[in-house]
């Protein structure tokens, strides 16, 4: 079953496409932050594959969050997070969510901040082909993966290398994000991908695939997978453009907090990720209703874990994408988020 979203009628401005051609043609058309008469602003979001950890957005233009703060918001959905980061420097982007390559970038002069929690740990579980029954069975397979220097890729390696499989004797095999990489594996053509929730439930239940765990659980350090990444001196001077979108941002997290909103988020999502409404459920459950995992990957309160932001950088200067060790907590800016908080107990939302 395909990913890719279907968009209802009057949501064509959130049509899916990769970074590149839509930011080429926002960029075009101007980067937006302007103020219409009747004080509505405009945003261009870009967002990572289409997964329940990076589908907060999406969440809060169908809930009519960005709505009742007077804000026209562009979602844009890719796979590329270093076409993203780009377009963030560039200003074709204003806010991006999506993983934390914002670290290498920084290294390179750009002024960027991670600004919220998208997810705090590893946002992968290692599917298999049918009939996986141990990781031995995965030495010296080919494995597929977005790219070789990718978050996702450290993580299932060092879940991989926990267990006792030799990395260096893997075959990565790039195949792109999500959607690409379980075609892949139902294809016959990698032995194992990594796949986001929900869609490694659907793998494991529909195809006789192999969940073999989320990497964090099966033994690679807590990773931070996504992060809502601004360039500093655009979120210093649209602050209210910013702190507008956090406020609908909060309300999504609270909302996925609340039994009450489930069977609403698990349709919205279903419909959006073209998933059967039982694994959304189950998602939603898992992450933020039920059981050990509640709160590990999106806390209530969306900061951003600093250890597994550390975890995150190491691993680029793991892959060479670094040449030093680098600190990364300075890049933490949870001021426009914190000043949304306050203003939802101080000025909420009119029912």
């Amino acid at each position: 079953m395909s990913l890719i979203s279907r968009w209802g009628p009057g949501r064509l401005r959130r049509a899916a496409a990769t970074v590149t051609a839509v930011v080429a043609a926002v960029a075009l058309a101007g980067c937006g932050t302007d103020e219409g008469a009747d004080g509505r602003l405009e945003l261009n979001i870009g967002v990572q594959s289409l997964v329940l950890q990076t589908y907060y957005p999406q969440l809060a233009e169908e809930l009519g969050y960005f709505e009742d703060e007077n804000l026209d918001v562009n979602i844009i959905v890719g796979e590329n997070t270093a076409n993203s980061v780009q377009g963030l420097i560039g200003g074709s982007i204003d806010a991006y969510l999506g993983g934390p390559e914002g670290i290498t970038a920084t290294q390179q002069g750009a002024d960027l901040k991670f600004v919220a929690a998208g997810a705090n740990r590893s946002i992968w579980n290692i599917v298999a082909r049918p009939g996986t029954t141990s990781f031995d069975q995965l030495a010296g397979q080919p494995i597929g993966v977005s790219a070789v220097q990718s978050i996702s890729t450290v993580t299932m390696r060092q879940a991989l290398e926990a267990n006792g499989v030799d990395a260096a004797s893997l075959d990565y095999i790039v195949t792109g994000g999500t959607a690409k990489r379980f075609a892949a594996l139902q294809a016959g053509q990698v032995a194992a991908v990594p796949l986001g929730v929900p869609v490694n439930y659907q793998a494991a239940e529909t195809a006789g695939f192999v969940d073999m765990g989320n990497t964090n659980a099966i033994g690679a350090p807590p990773i931070v997978a996504a992060v809502v990444t601004v360039e500093g001196g655009w979120a210093a001077e649209n602050s209210e453009a910013l702190t507008r979108f956090l406020r609908a941002y909060q309300r999504v997290i609270d909302d996925l907090y609340d039994p009450a909103m489930t069977q609403r988020l698990v349709e919205i999502t279903a419909e959006g990720l073209q998933i059967e409404p039982r694994y959304m459920e189950r998602s939603i459950r898992d992450l933020f209703l039920e059981g050990p995992e509640v709160g590990q990957s999106m806390p209530q309160d969306a900061h951003i874990d600093p250890a597994g932001l550390q975890v995150a950088a190491d691993a680029f200067l793991e892959f060479g994408a670094l040449q030093q060790r680098v600190d990364p907590s300075p890049l933490v800016d949870h001021s426009y988020l914190e000043a949304a908080q306050r203003s939802l107990t101080e000025n909420p939302p009119q029912p």
